[in-house]
């Protein structure tokens, strides 16, 4: 082979980005907040809690755009980072593939409330959690059971989902 008669040829096209910088720069009130405690779970059960609030971080939802919290964090599989870690399944507490991520999707879902985006899907669990008050969860289950909601303001909006501290 003579490497230097070697040549590759490459078609590309430019496109414009959907959004602009100028677009995001209105983002800059804080809408709502919300704040879950995972002390005294177990490790597993934190890295799953840890690894699902990663996974909504720094999301952009344009006016119109909705948010599905199953697709954003799924598949629950170690190889996106979850663990093995206790979830209810048919009324019982067992070990299953990201335990615990409920909870990031109930403190989002309390966010969501307070800072008055449109919820489109939500259900609360079958058994009473510990870390919202009665009635304020929201339960997934891959792929039937999903938490959805739009941002129906004329600006986008700007998704924090982050830990702190540690327990366990």
């Amino acid at each position: 082979w003579d490497r230097q008669d070697l040549s590759i040829e490459a078609a590309f096209d430019q496109a414009a980005p959907a959004h602009t910088a100028q677009e995001l720069s209105v983002v800059q009130d804080v809408l709502g907040t919300y704040t879950t405690s995972f002390a005294g779970s177990s490790y597993n059960r934190i890295e799953n809690i840890k690894n699902g609030a990663a996974k909504i971080d720094e999301t952009v939802l344009y006016p119109g755009d909705e948010f599905s919290f199953t697709q954003a964090v799924a598949p629950f599989t170690s190889d996106n980072g979850y663990y093995l870690a206790g979830g209810y399944a048919s009324g019982k507490t067992v070990d299953t593939m990201g335990g615990g991520i409920c909870q990031v999707s109930s403190t989002l879902y309390n966010t969501v409330l307070r800072s008055e985006l449109t919820v489109l899907e939500r259900t609360n669990h079958m058994m009473t959690v510990g870390y919202v008050p009665l009635g304020a969860d929201a339960t997934i289950a891959e792929p039937t059971i999903d938490f959805k909601f739009r941002n129906d303001y004329e600006y986008p909006v700007y998704i924090e989902g982050y830990t702190y501290g540690s327990a366990g």
